[in-house]
């Protein structure tokens, strides 16, 4: 019978390697987004991170809609220097266009181009294909066991930060 401490380091274990497994790349998710795109942004793929496709993800694809850096940062939780450097290779890609909203000179907007919309519809997709596996096997458990789960996931996420430090403690 395990102890709770021993519990504790086997769920610390658990998500370290379930956030391992989701951020890492995976070659049956490219290939699949590869089969789902034309030549043109198959070709943007190959030059993107799994980082960059969920930045893609944030930009509207409405073409009369746009966000800026600052906007996909506070979205995402990326810093702006690193969105910025993301957006830029998303720019010399093809996949995303800068530009001016009439009557505001000064903030740069961004909005994705056809292959951007191509690859954030392909994105989509693998995110619907995926989901519906979590479905099924979040439907294994009780109503009870999905209110914990959804309990310690929502303060996971809003668990405040001190330096590098997370702050149980100062959660309500």
């Amino acid at each position: 019978m395990k102890t709770k401490g021993e519990s504790i380091e086997q769920i610390g274990e658990l998500v370290e390697k379930l956030s391992a497994r989701f951020s890492e790349e995976d070659i049956d998710e490219q290939k699949w987004m590869r089969d789902q795109c034309s030549p043109e942004a198959q070709q943007v793929l190959a030059t993107i991170t799994v980082q960059a496709l969920h930045l893609i993800a944030r930009i509207p694809d409405d073409a009369g809609e746009s966000v800026n850096i600052v906007g996909i940062s506070r979205a995402t939780g990326v810093p702006k220097g690193t969105v910025s450097k993301i957006v830029q290779r998303l720019v010399d890609g093809g996949a995303v266009v800068r530009h001016r909203r009439e009557g505001n000179r000064k903030e740069v907007h961004l909005r994705l181009t056809e292959v951007g919309e191509e690859i954030q519809r392909a994105h989509r997709s693998l995110h619907e294909q995926m989901g519906d596996g979590l479905a099924t096997l979040l439907m294994r458990y009780s109503e009870s066991d999905l209110a914990v789960i959804t309990r310690v996931l929502s303060d996971l996420l809003r668990m405040p930060r001190e330096g590098v430090r997370f702050r149980p403690d100062l959660l309500n």
